[in-house]
């Protein structure tokens, strides 16, 4: 297996653990068999902290929807940088 394949192999194993986490908590099983492969190898502890960091941006960004619903200066959707759409 090459090095990219690897990374792909990890990434996705990764998604799945942080996928699973947010659609219902973890047994007890699950919970230890999620530490196990996160003690495996620091590329798993890698790939897992940056899936979970993909979730939660993609979590915080607004769909087209929720920012046409939302009026202009809802401080949700407000960009201090003073850059706007």
């Amino acid at each position: 297996m090459t090095e990219i394949e690897c990374g792909d192999v990890l990434w996705k194993q990764a998604l799945d653990w942080v996928m699973r986490e947010h659609q219902e908590p973890l047994d007890e099983a699950a919970c230890a068999a999620l530490h196990d492969w996160l003690a495996q190898t620091p590329a798993h502890r890698r790939a897992y902290d940056q899936a979970c960091a993909l979730w939660l941006a993609t979590g915080l960004i607004p769909t087209a929807e929720e920012r046409e619903a939302t009026p202009a200066n809802d401080a949700r959707f407000h960009c201090p940088t003073g850059v706007t759409e």
